[in-house]
């Protein structure tokens, strides 16, 4: 059973949400939180193994709310649902960790299956929509030298995985065998000293691989 938490301030998309997911017999709401203190305080006492929570509220963002349970909880994952399909605050999240990011008019199946990838595994899952804006975003800037030390290949397979793509995603944009984006992904973290998608996200937004 995964036990969610709903964060938003608007009564109706709290109530939508709880309708549509009481659908899902593997899913179970265990709280409701119309800003992030009030999340804050929920999460002393439930133990939530997902969040989806809102952008845009009173007393406490969901900015703030999502780095300080990055900080606290870290087992906890986090969707991001919101309108805002802006560059800077999907670059923000993506900089705090978040586990995944999707947009409020997406459809049930989507969000289902955002639920399903980040909560059964270490993958991501982001909007289309929202890859769309990192990949637009994208300029080139002067590598550091742990990054000359990657092939061209290397590169190309960096930007989609800090995009959000799963292998299986980045095997058939580039029409490689899974297995050899795997062995692709361990060199790429050997040669940049990281262990963690989420450690190559942040490393390639600050290095503007991502912008």
């Amino acid at each position: 059973m995964i036990k969610i938490i709903l964060v938003d301030d608007h009564q109706i998309v709290l109530d939508g949400l709880k309708a549509l997911l009481s659908t899902a017999e593997e899913l179970e709401i265990i709280g409701e939180a119309q800003n992030g203190l009030i999340l804050l305080h929920q999460l002393k006492t439930l133990k939530p193994d997902l969040v989806l929570l809102d952008i845009g509220m009173p007393v406490m963002n969901g900015i703030e709310a999502a780095t300080k349970i990055k900080s606290k909880y870290p087992k906890v994952k986090i969707i991001i649902l919101s309108t805002y399909a802006e560059k800077a605050k999907i670059k923000k999240m993506l900089t705090i960790g978040v586990d995944g990011y999707i947009l409020k008019d997406s459809d049930k199946e989507s969000l289902l299956n955002a639920i399903k990838t980040v909560t059964s595994s270490d993958q991501k899952y982001y909007d289309h929509r929202v890859t769309d804006v990192i990949m637009n975003s994208y300029q080139p800037k002067k590598v550091d030298t742990q990054i000359s030390r990657l092939t061209k290949r290397e590169l190309e397979i960096t930007k989609l995985i800090a995009t959000g793509k799963t292998t299986k995603e980045i095997a058939e944009e580039l029409f490689i065998s899974p297995l050899t984006v795997d062995t692709h992904r361990k060199n790429i973290f050997s040669k940049l000293g990281i262990n963690k998608t989420v450690h190559l996200i942040r490393y390639a937004i600050r290095e503007g691989l991502i912008n």
